[in-house]
């Protein structure tokens, strides 16, 4: 029987913390690539930032439009945009991108960093950084990489303690 489960991970010295819920984990589980026929998969996170809480409460994609293979993920940026603006409009705020890697304990590539940096400076927001999660075949926490990236800088978060002696649910 699965039991509900959130992962909690402190952001730096800042004293916030970022909370993976329920429904995201159960999302990324989805699309995990469990299966060596399966192609990556990837979309948007977005969430609310209250005070020292920064809750990831929806992830999007994989869409039609995106192009995928085993060891690639390209978002239809258009449709994207579009997905920002929507959800936007019912209280949720763009916090970054999420795909998967066909690896148990996954590690960004340089495509990926390049990629995130790009799209922080490229785009309209007031975040100190994007959020970029990254989804392994291995069980959560330990099959995720969740990182930060500004302009010319990234950071990995570890998920608390708490996490990880959890009772895993995927």
């Amino acid at each position: 029987m699965r039991r509900s489960m959130s992962i909690h991970y402190p952001i730096g010295e800042s004293g916030q913390v970022l909370t993976l819920e329920q429904n995201v984990l159960a999302h990324f589980a989805k699309w995990r690539q469990s299966d060596p026929k399966m192609p990556e998969a990837g979309g948007q996170l977005f969430g609310v930032v209250q005070g020292q809480s920064v809750e990831l409460m929806r992830a999007t994609g994989p869409i039609n439009s995106d192009r995928r293979g085993r060891f690639f993920f390209i978002a239809d940026r258009f449709a994207e945009r579009r997905e920002i603006i929507t959800l936007h409009k019912s209280g949720l705020h763009y916090l970054g991108d999420w795909h998967t890697h066909p690896e148990a304990v996954p590690t960004p590539s340089g495509t990926d960093l390049s990629s995130m940096a790009d799209l922080f400076v490229r785009s309209k927001h007031d975040l100190n950084a994007f959020l970029m999660v990254i989804v392994g075949t291995a069980e959560f926490p330990k099959g995720l990489h969740v990182s930060l990236h500004e302009t010319n800088a990234w950071s990995t978060l570890k998920a608390a303690e708490k996490a990880q002696k959890a009772q895993e649910a995927f």
